[in-house]
């Protein structure tokens, strides 16, 4: 999916990745020349490495909407100083080498992975990739071709175009409701010197950060960043000022589409990730999508997949989702639920089973370097990569008093997005205001 949109218990599993590795290997937090660096040794051959740069959709205006991530793709696939782009590319296959740029709503990333074997040779695209990309003019309009093609298959996929319509809904006028993947018309003007430009001011320490995973040593690892980032430059960076919406009532954004299904969703909000209600509310999250999926689907065949997910951002979300042919129904069902499940609460045999299902989950899947190091860079943007470190602890102290406070503290307002027969939209029109009480 085009952003990380997991439903709540499976996102407490990869959240933890770290924590999959039977292994006493600590993750530890240095600087290198000025550079925060975020290091997690362990037995796996694949090494993982991640350049983070903070800010996402706050670091462009909505005009430029994709620049980050065309910029961020483009120091990986358009040339560097050193390798052309057709050298680049012949690099990664021989050595099987994965490298690649993206960005996202509070960040852009350079990953790279290889086997340890390979690592000289991973680690010479990568910092090349980050200290002296090329833009190769010609291979930067071929990318973008690819960037456009991918932006409209994004809004042609209604899974994905709900989730678009959901943000633009729900935070509509702040710099979220930007897609950080672009549209065809913010995308098509750009040029190769415009990349090169956005890219320049994203090259500062001051907002960047590495995280690294995998069996190499700590005293390699200075080394490496020593060499590839002595230049690295050094410039006044202030993180972006994020005003949280409070959502009290409901509202209703429809779009027309000739579908099979239509496609349902809404915004409530959510703690921030720093919050000590975070945790107990993304357990009370996981227990409410169980509860969703066991009406709509087992008891009333309303759906093939409801329930309910947090989006864990810096600024925290929660979603209900449904695809329906009985819109008034489902949604009415959905609201009835969230209110018995905020009434009731959770039992201690429910929160026992969340806990037992993430213990037993979480020792029986090896993770891999690639899991922990993005975990860990999403914890660091979110508030501190200790989170990702510190879940299972976190976890066991959880109480079935927190879980329902949280529930009952968050859960007000509805953002709706409607996507299919707007007339059936109409006919719910009753369930799309129904309260949360």
């Amino acid at each position: 999916m085009k952003r990380t949109f997991i439903l709540i218990f499976s996102l407490i599993l990869s959240a933890s990745a770290t924590f999959a590795q039977p292994s006493t290997r600590t993750t530890t937090s240095f600087m290198v020349n000025g550079l925060k660096v975020i290091f997690k040794p362990t037995v796996k051959e694949v090494i993982s490495v991640r350049m983070y740069y903070r800010g996402g959709v706050y670091n462009y205006p909505k005009s430029q909407a994709g620049i980050e991530n065309f910029a961020l793709k483009a120091a990986t696939e358009c040339g560097t100083k050193k390798y052309s782009a057709n050298a680049f590319r012949d690099m990664t296959d021989e050595f099987g080498i994965s490298i690649g740029g993206s960005s996202s709503l509070d960040y852009g990333n350079i990953a790279m992975e290889c086997i340890s074997k390979y690592f000289d040779q991973g680690w010479s695209l990568f910092a090349e990739a980050i200290m002296h990309p090329a833009f190769e003019p010609n291979e930067v309009e071929l990318l973008k071709s690819k960037v456009i093609t991918r932006a409209n298959t994004q809004q042609s996929d209604p899974d994905q175009h709900i989730e678009d319509m959901v943000t633009a809904n729900a935070f509509a006028g702040s710099p979220y409701a930007t897609d950080p993947e672009g549209t065809e018309q913010s995308i098509l003007p750009l040029k190769a010197q415009a990349l090169k430009l956005y890219y320049t001011k994203l090259l500062n320490k001051n907002r960047m950060f590495l995280v690294v995973a995998g069996k190499i040593s700590r005293q390699q690892l200075e080394q490496k960043i020593r060499s590839a980032f002595a230049a690295l430059p050094a410039k006044p960076y202030s993180p972006p000022v994020q005003s949280i919406p409070v959502w009290t009532d409901n509202n209703l954004n429809t779009e027309s589409r000739a579908l099979a299904t239509n496609y349902i969703s809404a915004a409530f909000n959510a703690p921030a990730p720093t919050s000590p209600d975070y945790l107990p509310f993304r357990m009370g999250i996981s227990a409410l999508s169980g509860s969703i999926f066991a009406e709509l689907r087992t008891r009333r065949n309303l759906s093939y997949d409801p329930g309910a997910y947090l989006v864990s951002n810096k600024i925290s979300y929660g979603i209900l989702h449904v695809s329906t042919n009985d819109p008034q129904e489902a949604v009415s069902a959905m609201v009835t639920v969230v209110n018995r499940i905020r009434a009731a609460g959770i039992s201690d045999e429910g929160l026992e089973y969340l806990k037992n299902s993430f213990i037993t989950s979480n020792y029986s899947k090896q993770q891999g370097s690639g899991a922990i190091s993005s975990n860990l860079g999403a914890a660091e943007i979110n508030g501190g990569w200790q989170y990702a470190e510190n879940l299972p602890q976190m976890l066991s102290k959880v109480t079935v008093a927190q879980i329902n406070r949280s529930l009952n503290k968050y859960i007000s307002g509805l953002r709706w997005s409607y996507l299919g027969d707007t007339n059936l939209a109409k006919q719910a029109v009753d369930a799309f205001s129904m309260t949360v009480h």
